[in-house]
């Protein structure tokens, strides 16, 4: 298999770290020559109008794009390949979620372009209830999701994140979640997470139309997340 400098280069640094669960560098470079199947996969339900299960492959050429090291081209190419299964479907909040991961790749922009007037003639959101996305690689999602409860003021505020880290297209991901509920004013509130002595965790939440802005003062291990898993940035709508 043909490889250039770098991603030979990234393929000895997955080898290595892979090293005590006797994953060798043979087997590393089998699973990214799938990369190509997957793309062509995809092409070919994306062609039968079979767009859930163009996704999945797309998806899974995402998922080993990033883990293999591809470069950000190809990398941008299998963001925007799921992204078009979704525009096919229109769903325009969820396809805006793929692209808004590389936004300045071209492709993204000209796909974001596609849609622009479908976004803008969706309804605006009544309420910040919802359900609202932040890339954390891997072709998965952490999630904010957002529900009515008691009065009119007060939502449950339900998170689950992801952290992928070296060995994450093997091993999976480091997780974290909290359910709190909410009490807003001003499309502002703060998830205040408590356990005993050993938690105390303050995440302030800021909502707009289209998307949720998450910035926490504790670290993964005082919020009680998974090593490196926060809630922190912004999430977009996506229902």
């Amino acid at each position: 298999m043909k490889m250039d400098f770098h991603r030979s280069a990234w393929l000895l640094v997955l080898a290595s770290g892979f090293a005590r669960a006797e994953i060798s560098q043979q087997q590393i470079e089998a699973d990214c020559a799938k990369i190509s199947l997957y793309a062509s996969q995809g092409e070919k339900w994306y062609k039968a109008k079979r767009y859930d299960k163009a996704r999945e492959a797309f998806e899974q050429q995402v998922r080993w794009s990033e883990g293999c090291g591809l470069d950000d081209n190809a990398i941008a190419t299998a963001y925007n390949n799921v992204a078009l299964t979704w525009i096919r479907e229109g769903d325009w909040r969820r396809a805006r979620a793929w692209l808004s991961i590389r936004p300045d790749d071209r492709r993204s922009l000209y796909n974001l372009g596609l849609i622009k007037n479908q976004l803008a003639a969706l309804a605006k959101p009544a309420s910040p209830a919802g359900e609202y996305w932040r890339y954390a690689g891997q072709a998965s999602w952490s999630t904010l999701t957002v529900k009515p409860v008691g009065q009119k003021t007060d939502y449950q505020v339900d998170f689950q994140g992801y952290y992928f880290g070296l060995m994450g297209v093997y091993y999976g991901p480091n997780m974290g979640e909290f359910s709190e509920k909410v009490t807003l004013k001003n499309n502002q509130g703060v998830v205040a997470i408590r356990e005993d002595n050993a938690i105390h965790c303050d995440i302030s939440l800021t909502f707009s139309p289209e998307a949720v802005d998450a910035a926490g003062t504790g670290d993964s291990w005082e919020c009680g997340f998974g090593h490196n898993v926060r809630a922190d940035g912004r999430y977009l709508r996506v229902d």
